[in-house]
């Protein structure tokens, strides 16, 4: 058998220790510093997705308000002419109406069904057709102003004969 010097012994000693330390902070350290690492970065990932998520389910919700509400607005039964004669009353230039031409309504996609509305007004004041055509714009119904002609009235300077063409969108009851 080999004899150790006392301060081989130690030297021994302490590289035993030293190989231990190693294996130990290799085998049980240094995993579970990595597995805290791992861990601490998936619970911030996973943070960062139930945020993504919320903000996509706010967009989502959001649009679906916007949709609903449409839909709503596009099932009005009510014709346009309807509207405008009621709101010509209410403003007083119901008697100023000349004509009003509705054109046959368009389906569009077999979903939807867009009719065009000609109105035409003479010897109004621009303040009342622009008021007529805020009520039916804002109206519970799906209706847009596609075109306002407005020309000098021929009996007075201050009124003005103005042509509008509104265009309703409504959903076909199947």
């Amino acid at each position: 058998m080999i004899k150790f010097s006392p301060r081989e012994k130690k030297l021994l000693i302490a590289l035993c220790v030293l190989v231990a330390a190693v294996v130990l902070f290799y085998t049980v350290i240094n995993p579970y510093i990595n597995f805290r690492k791992s861990f601490t970065n998936s619970g911030d990932e996973a943070r960062l997705r139930i945020n993504e998520l919320e903000s996509i389910y706010a967009k989502y919700k959001n649009t679906q308000e916007i949709k609903n509400n449409y839909d709503r607005l596009m099932k009005g039964n009510g014709t346009v002419l309807a509207l405008v004669e009621d709101n010509a009353n209410r403003i007083g230039v119901f008697n100023s109406k000349v004509y009003n031409r509705e054109r046959d309504p368009v389906i569009i996609q077999n979903k939807f069904k867009k009719v065009t509305t000609e109105v035409k007004f003479e010897g109004i004041d621009i303040k009342a057709a622009l008021d007529l055509i805020y009520s039916i714009e804002n109206s519970d119904k799906f209706i847009k102003t596609s075109s306002l002609r407005i020309s000098q009235g021929v009996r007075e300077r201050s009124n003005y004969d103005i042509t509008v063409v509104f265009d309703s969108y409504m959903s076909v009851q199947p």
